[in-house]
């Protein structure tokens, strides 16, 4: 009998299956990163504007003049844009984040199924490997026992 070593069929198709899943799980990633960096700077705009928003309303119970007070309102001004611009950002990278999870799943699915198929291929190829070895060794026994008839 020949030593046939198991191949899978869908060998290649799954390891461009693997490389896929692979790759989505980089873009994944980095969609992770891209939203915790935008929500690490929304973080940070929106402290520096709570601290600006108190420093300012100790300013005003001292006293400050009309041109501070205009300085003062432009600021907060640009920090709330900066703040919206951000949070739509936010939103973004969020959504960004989700479609790539869900594709990310797709292609676990897509590489979960090619590993069962894999598994289940194996196993009906050692079935046969044992059937065939127990074939040959019935041939063997029988071949043996006519010899000794014979003799």
């Amino acid at each position: 009998m020949k030593n046939v070593s198991f191949q899978f069929k869908f060998s290649k198709v799954m390891a461009i299956k693997q490389s896929e899943k692979d790759r989505m799980l980089n873009e994944y990633n980095e969609a992770v990163s891209q939203f915790e960096e935008v929500g690490q700077r929304l973080y940070q705009c929106l402290k520096h504007k709570e601290n600006f928003i108190d420093e300012y309303n100790e300013e005003m119970s001292i006293g400050v003049s009309v041109e501070k007070l205009k300085q003062s309102q432009n600021y907060m001004d640009y920090l709330e844009r900066e703040i919206e611009v951000l949070q739509q950002k936010m939103n973004i990278a969020r959504q960004t984040m989700r479609i790539k999870e869900v594709k990310l799943r797709e292609k676990n699915i897509e590489v979960k199924k090619y590993e069962k198929m894999e598994t289940k291929s194996l196993i009906h190829y050692q079935n046969l490997q044992r059937e065939s070895e127990a074939k040959q060794m019935d041939e063997v026994s029988i071949q043996q026992y006519l010899l000794k008839g014979i003799r």
